[in-house]
């Protein structure tokens, strides 16, 4: 095998015990899903709402990329099809999935936040019991070997844990974020359509 990154993988997934598949799938998923909610929470148009809305009841158009900018869209349409303000309960129908999507995979990012150190703290504890094992199996020239490998295995689990949950701690705290900001916007977006403001 050649030197570089793929060395460490092939380290840790040797080295790392019972668990390590397990923290690789979920390292896989956690960044699936991350990247994921990256796509769905973007605005789309950089125009404020008020100057889309304008635009979009006097008739201009634009790709519906994005919560806002879809919002915005369909929001205008209603608007010149009933030739006035939207009633809220018309726009809820109208924009309620563009509600879900925001919501979309948030959980999923949380538990496996909290389930890497879970993960991480589990192959510490199978390294640590495979160290104490076989200290009373084993003669004195193979016990050091014994705990050496379930040390090794006791703590590249649990670096793999860390090193999955603090990077995803810190992307999902992003994320929830710009969920409450679009959420933000949505409402506003919402009270704007209604001639509320």
């Amino acid at each position: 095998m050649s030197e570089g990154p793929w060395l460490l993988v092939y380290d840790l997934w040797t080295g790392g015990g019972v668990v390590m598949p397990a923290l690789f799938a979920t390292a896989f998923v956690l960044w699936f899903a991350i990247g994921h909610r990256l796509l769905l929470l973007r605005r789309g148009d950089r125009r404020p709402l008020r100057a889309m809305v304008e635009a979009g009841i006097a008739g201009a158009t634009w790709p519906e990329r994005g919560i806002i900018a879809t919002a915005a869209a369909r929001g205008a349409r209603l608007w010149r099809d009933r030739s006035g303000p939207v009633p809220i309960p018309v726009l809820e129908e109208a924009v309620g999935e563009l509600d879900e999507e925001l919501r979309s995979g948030d959980r999923l990012v949380a538990c496996l936040v909290a389930m890497a150190p879970l993960l991480g703290l589990l192959g510490t504890v199978t390294g640590l019991i495979e160290t104490f094992g076989s200290l009373g199996t084993a003669t004195t020239s193979t016990a050091s070997e014994g705990i050496a490998g379930g040390i090794v295995e006791a703590l590249y689990a649990t670096q793999m844990g860390l090193a999955i949950a603090v990077p995803g701690l810190l992307a999902g705290g992003y994320l929830r974020q710009s969920q409450a900001r679009l959420r933000g916007e949505l409402e506003e977006l919402k009270a704007i359509l209604a001639g509320a403001r």
